[in-house]
């Protein structure tokens, strides 16, 4: 059973985001932030794009967006 706040799907919902069309995107962060994720994501075998757009997917719906 799915977490609070957790997809009801989770197997679709990937399949749906990585067939999905990307666009470019473009924001300023910190460098630290930065340096944090090229870490995060190297060391977990994910690239910096696919990490990026986990994370602000993740956060929109937490935030009801």
């Amino acid at each position: 059973m799915p977490k609070q706040g957790e997809p009801q799907n989770e197997a679709t919902e990937n399949e749906d985001s990585q067939a999905e069309e990307r666009v470019n995107f473009s924001a300023r962060v910190r460098v630290s932030v930065r340096r944090r994720a090229k870490l995060y994501a190297a060391g977990h075998d994910i690239n910096l794009q696919d990490l990026v757009d986990q994370a602000l997917d993740d956060y929109l719906r937490r935030h009801g967006a």
